[in-house]
């Protein structure tokens, strides 16, 4: 039976590490090693996860470097064929894992997929069910079509896929390399566009979740209005058209990357109006009209058709986030 390494990154998870911790000891797949790598957490994070540590759990303490680092850190030391990665504020179903083994049946050129559903409190969780992704979330034998899919080409919008709901064999990590060392609230697709890529297909897997924590201040980046951050969302977009580029050059990839940087431009204004205007050049380049995105409600998506996006967005900004 073939071992699949679980890596988490832990940094100040206190108060919410011995649940991570024993959602992976509970999973129903008998042959897994648990890898916690402690980012020079400051409360006693790195004293709970050396209480748990064994012949099938290890744990590991690193100079602050984020968690990229951290989870290359732990597969520096995985022994499993396959790989499994988890952010320490989110959940699994306890069968998850068997399961997309189960699919995978010792396959090492194909990666698992399955549904997330996403939470605030943990007592959700209970009953809790995925939305409909069966748009973006679906078996597939042409990785590079699969991608593009995901980054908007065929919809209204791009969607993604949360680091925890793959199951990867470590010989595709091998292939496409390690995390990018740079913190970005993207760094996950970023790696996984590599992945995806170096694969042979995608496995859908169904009857299974990862259940995603939407809003924690437990290291998460998403909302991280830091220039570097902002910047390296923008570079991690330009790397995923470098990537797809070299394997499928298509008007939908032009569709895909004009959808990317109009949304990054949107968002991004005015705040950030330098990459914004960035984004937008690069946007130009492709000559693909796309919808533009979401802003709010009835009444704001009217007032964006009469008054144009860059005055909803002052408008947002200035009355709502100051």
């Amino acid at each position: 039976m073939k071992k699949v390494s679980v890596i988490i990154p832990v940094y100040n998870a206190a108060s919410i590490l011995v649940c991570s911790i024993k959602s992976i000891l509970k999973q129903t797949y008998p042959n897994i090693e648990l890898i916690i790598i402690d980012d020079s957490s400051t409360d006693e994070s790195f004293v709970i996860a050396k209480s748990f540590e064994g012949d099938t759990v290890k744990v590991l303490q690193q100079k602050n470097a984020g968690a990229a680092v951290a989870r290359n850190t732990g597969l520096a030391v995985a022994t499993g064929t396959y790989i499994q990665f988890l952010d320490v504020d989110d959940y699994l179903t306890i069968d998850k894992i068997e399961k997309q083994m189960a699919e995978l049946a010792g396959r090492i050129n194909v990666i698992a997929v399955c549904n997330y559903a996403s939470f605030i409190n943990d007592d959700e969780i209970e009953g809790l069910k995925a939305d409909d992704q069966s748009s973006f979330i679906y078996s597939s034998d042409i990785p590079s079509d699969f991608l593009i899919n995901l980054l908007g080409a065929n919809g209204t919008s791009s969607n993604f896929i949360q680091t925890n709901c793959w199951l990867v064999p470590r010989a595709i990590i091998d292939k496409s390399g390690p995390w990018r060392n740079y913190k970005c609230p993207d760094d996950d697709g970023e790696f996984f566009s590599r992945v995806i890529l170096a694969s042979k297909g995608i496995v859908y897997v169904p009857n299974i979740l990862n259940f995603y924590r939407r809003q924690n201040s437990i290291d998460k980046l998403s909302s991280n209005l830091n220039n570097k951050y902002v910047q390296n969302t923008l570079l991690t977009i330009d790397l995923k058209y470098q990537y797809l580029v070299a394997k499928h050059n298509s008007l939908n990839l032009n569709k895909a990357f004009a959808r990317q940087y109009l949304d990054f431009a949107v968002y991004n204004y005015p705040l950030n109006k330098l990459f914004s205007n960035i984004a937008l050049k690069r946007y130009s380049k492709f000559k693909q009209h796309v919808d533009l995105p979401l802003l709010g409600g009835k009444w704001i998506e009217m007032a964006k058709r009469i008054f144009g996006w860059r005055i909803i967005r002052l408008l947002k900004y200035y009355f709502i986030v100051v």
